[in-house]
């Protein structure tokens, strides 16, 4: 059957979407909400929203998806149309490849992804705070502080060297994602600036950490962790007690310095490449 692309209607639509293909697959992927309607694809069967696509562009180069598809309607072209209608978009913008997100649980997402060609690159836990360790002993000559225009030279450069992206890679991913529900906050030692660490303000009880790096020269002096600790503290301070955060499943160094700071591991998300 062939079908058509079209633009979604309503968010409560999408949603639903998400809700069937979670309930139905027992996995938690997520639509960004606040997305919708912004970079995405979707799929009608009459009035019956059936598959989704959503492109967050955080590259130049690449943007990462998400595609949600109902189960009635699997092995059915919707995917695969889906996927050909961002391509079409994608490639007059420069974008050389896609990054497909799926739960690490998802046999059919998997399966899906290795019929199209994409590569896995690798997986991601999500860490959720469940007991939070906030004492820490004062040290005066530490401290987080907020963010101000004046450091964003600084908060590109270090995110860009600690997560391997060029300069104007870095550049592209901090506009992408800059908006008002997102602060930033920067680790100063001894009056220096050693680190950065972000937070997407989910709501008023929750919370996703998130680009949080210690510059090289500064690592292994414990700055991490006070930093984390302080964040976590930040957050309580505003009634955001509701604390999550992701990592990648080989960087044994943070699982540790998370579950240190309450954090316990939930769910994991794998990541696909597919070259356009």
């Amino acid at each position: 059957m062939e079908w058509t692309v079209t633009e979604v209607k309503q968010t409560t639509e999408v949603l639903q979407l998400e809700k069937c293909v979670n309930d139905h697959d027992g996995i938690e992927l997520k639509v960004a909400a606040d997305w919708v309607g912004q970079n995405d694809f979707a799929i009608y069967d009459d009035t019956k929203l059936i598959g989704y696509l959503q492109a967050f562009a955080y590259l130049p180069t690449e943007w990462e998806i998400n595609v949600f598809v109902d189960p009635d309607y699997r092995k059915q072209g919707v995917f695969k149309t889906l996927v050909e209608a961002a391509k079409e978009a994608a490639r007059p913008q420069g974008v050389e490849a896609f990054t497909f997100v799926i739960d690490d649980e998802s046999k059919s997402g998997q399966a899906v992804l290795g019929q199209l060609g994409a590569e896995y690159r690798m997986t991601e836990y999500n860490m959720v705070l469940k007991k939070a360790q906030l004492f820490l002993k004062a040290d005066p000559d530490f401290e987080l502080r907020e963010a101000t225009k004046d450091d964003r030279p600084f908060i590109v450069e270090t995110l860009g060297s600690s997560f391997g992206n060029t300069a104007d890679e870095a550049e592209s991913i901090y506009q992408a994602i800059e908006s008002d529900d997102r602060v930033t906050f920067i680790g100063v030692a001894n009056g220096k600036p050693v680190g950065v660490i972000r937070a997407y303000l989910a709501s008023d009880t929750q919370a996703s950490i998130h680009a949080f790096a210690v510059r090289p020269e500064a690592q292994g002096k414990g700055y991490g962790k006070k930093m984390l600790k302080l964040m976590v503290q930040a957050m309580f301070r505003t009634g955001r007690t509701q604390l999550e955060l992701d990592v990648e499943t080989d960087n044994a160094r943070a699982l540790d310095l998370y579950k240190e700071a309450g954090f316990v591991v939930g769910r994991g998300y794998q990541f696909h490449v597919l070259a356009l």
